[in-house]
Formats: structure tokens, C-alpha cells, sequence
């Protein structure tokens, strides 16, 4: 109970940020700087005097594009190359195994560094970028996991009675361990929206026209003492958005693993 309407406020929060009106995030007035909050200005103005509630929502929406773009690639083809090495086991565990230890050896932030200096950075080539570097982490989780619900009875009668490979994976395998992935994701999600926001902190990325978190808490560092309300609006963003995936799939409890293999 205390679960849902955690979910219900921070859900409300969000969509209720997202309905409220912005403003010209390139509109600078220099008559209205370090402005509190107002009927005008939600969250307040900063140095240059644009609109900090919009400066944070297009920072936040920022933030989610490259979250949604690294889990999605890593939960899916990970999970699903991770299936195939632990029910199968076969040659292609060896060659599956090679190519997810490769993706662990190179950092995901080196990784970020070396193709924002070829291509750039922006919110889609990070996304891509962190997708694949933890895609090997997928991967070694879902193989485990798969290995260890083949293993049970009902799982072994299927195969016994002849079942379809894709039909025990899909209907018996896939539901009993996508709870711990989902837990896994939301560690990897919080990952993901730290490491974006400390690539733009260094100016990776960065844009002034479309700021970013990090962004912003690079540009008002120095006012930390006389404005701090500046960098804690960004820095709040960070906190809420990481603490909202943990209590989202954070579902692994110990009353619930009773019911099935891994729930």
C-alpha cells in the first residue's frame, strides 16, 4: 500500500510538471535575474533570467530519452541473448559470453568519451552508447537466471514432454525472471541518468539552447553560496528521478518469492 501510493504521488507529480505551461528556454531578460519563485516563474530565474521550470523540465525530458533509449536496448537484446545462453548452452554460450566480458571491459563513461569526440554527443548517441556498454551486464543476469528456472521440475517436464523451445521460453522462462531484471534495470536506469548528467557536467553534449541537468549544475556552480536554489533545482531532478525507478521496480520482496521461481 505504502508502495502504490508512493507510485500515485510521485506519478501525479510528474504528469502534473509535464502539463504546466513553459516558457522560451532562449528568452534571456537581464531586468528579472535570480528571481524566487512566482505565479510568473514556477521554480524562479536564473543568472540570465530565463525561466528555471522550463530550463528543468527540458532537462528532464532530455534525461528520459537517454534513459528510455539505454534500457530499452539493453533489457531487450540482453535479456534476450541472455536467454538463449543459459537454456541452450551450447557453442553459443562461449561466443555470446566473449562479447558481453568485451563490453565489461570498456567503461561505459570511456565509451561515451570516445564517440562524442567522432560523432558528438547528444541525448540518442548517449542512449546508444550506455545501452550497449551495459548490455553485457543484461546479458550475464538473464543467463543466470534462465539457467537456474530450467533447472526446476515443471520446467524439465515441459521439456521432457517434447514442448517448443520459443514456447517454454516465452511462456514459462521470461515471466519468472523479468521481476529481477526489472529490479536490475531501475539500479541501471539510476546509472544511466548519473553518468548523462556527469558527461554534460564536463560539457560533453552540452547546449545551451537545450540544457541538460548537468548541464545546468556546471553553469551555476559558482553561485552555489548567493543562489544555491539554482543548483538544487537540477540536482533535485537527479535525486527524484533515480529514487522514483528504485521504488517503481523495486518488487523483489520476501513474501512475494514464494510464489514462483524468482517472484
Amino acid at each position: 500500500m505504502r508502495k502504490k501510493m508512493t507510485l500515485i504521488l510521485f506519478g501525479s507529480t510528474m504528469i502534473l510538471f509535464f502539463l504546466l505551461p513553459t516558457q522560451d528556454i532562449d528568452k534571456v531578460n537581464l531586468n528579472s535575474t535570480f528571481q524566487g519563485m512566482s505565479q510568473q516563474h514556477l521554480l524562479g530565474t536564473d543568472n540570465l533570467g530565463r525561466d528555471l521550470y522550463s530550463l528543468f523540465l527540458g532537462g528532464a525530458m532530455r534525461t528520459l530519452t537517454v534513459v528510455g533509449i539505454s534500457t530499452g536496448i539493453s533489457l531487450v537484446i540482453g535479456t534476450l541473448l541472455g536467454m538463449m545462453v543459459g537454456y541452450y548452452q551450447r557453442w553459443m554460450k562461449s561466443v555470446v559470453h566473449f562479447f558481453s566480458d568485451f563490453l565489461l571491459i570498456i567503461p561505459s563513461f570511456i565509451s561515451a568519451l570516445i564517440i562524442s569526440s567522432i560523432f558528438g554527443l547528444n541525448p540518442v548517441t548517449a542512449g546508444i552508447v550506455f545501452g550497449l556498454s551495459h548490455m553485457g551486464e543484461y546479458v550475464n543476469q538473464s543467463a543466470a537466471l534462465t539457467k537456474r528456472v530450467k533447472s526446476l521440475s515443471f520446467v524439465q517436464g515441459e521439456i521432457a514432454l517434447g514442448l517448443p523451445d520459443c514456447k517454454i521460453l516465452i511462456k514459462h522462462i521470461l515471466p519468472n525472471i523479468m521481476r529481477p531484471l526489472l529490479t536490475f534495470m531501475a539500479n541501471k536506469a539510476s546509472t544511466v541518468t548519473l553518468l548523462y548528467a556527469s558527461l554534460t557536467f564536463i560539457g560533453l553534449g552540452a547546449d545551451v539552447s537545450n540544457p541538460d541537468w548537468g548541464t545546468m549544475l556546471y553553469q551555476y556552480r559558482v553561485y552555489i553560496l548567493n543562489a544555491p536554489m539554482l543548483s538544487l533545482i537540477p540536482a533535485t531532478g537527479i535525486l527524484l528521478l533515480c529514487l522514483f525507478f528504485h521504488i517503481l521496480f523495486d518488487d523483489v520482496q520476501p513474501e512475494n518469492r514464494k510464489k514462483g521461481a524468482y517472484t
